[in-house]
């Protein structure tokens, strides 16, 4: 991953089309382009998302918070 890599998992409960939706409406509203994207099958399936900026992967991160599993 890039210095200003993001791993988000995918829910289990939302479908590649519905996380893929809400990502890009969230990439809009913010004005934000991610500089890579990829999705990250296996057993850990979900979106490898670089940043061009440490600012712009903090935001991601913080935003998406919620769709990480309790550690």
């Amino acid at each position: 991953m890039s210095p200003y890599a993001v791993f988000l998992p995918k829910p289990s409960q939302v479908s590649f089309a519905e996380a893929m939706s809400r990502l890009r409406m969230w990439f809009d509203h913010k004005k934000i382009q991610p500089t890579g994207f990829r999705l990250r099958p296996g057993d850990e399936t979900g979106f490898e998302i670089s940043f061009q900026s440490e600012g712009d992967a903090s935001a991601f991160d913080a935003d998406f918070a919620w769709h990480r599993p309790p550690a």
